[in-house]
């Protein structure tokens, strides 16, 4: 898990649990999740949001992301999105090739 300054960062690999109390199975294709570490409501903090690897990889550099349109707390910087994708980039078994 990535630690950044407001948020836990996780990747959902296929076939691991994700969901409340961990009770799915992600039988698609990997995923990252958003927790908001200020608030502990799970051992992660506070679910906020879940997207595609994928998708952010796709994204330009350079660009925040907001996670929740009406939560203005819950947006992740420029600088800390950077940090996230090199994260899910050194994931290599994350990557689609």
């Amino acid at each position: 898990m990535l630690t950044l300054a407001r948020f836990n960062v996780r990747i959902v690999r296929t076939g691991d649990a994700y969901g409340l109390d961990d009770r799915l199975i992600n039988n698609d294709e990997p995923m990252v999740e958003f927790y908001d570490r200020r608030h502990m409501h799970t051992p992660r903090g506070q679910f906020v949001s879940r997207y595609y690897i994928r998708t952010l990889l796709e994204r330009p550099d350079g660009l925040g992301l907001a996670l929740d349109g009406g939560v203005p707390a819950w947006t992740v910087n420029a600088d800390d999105m950077r940090l996230v994708v090199a994260y899910l980039r050194g994931a290599a078994d994350v990557v689609a090739a």
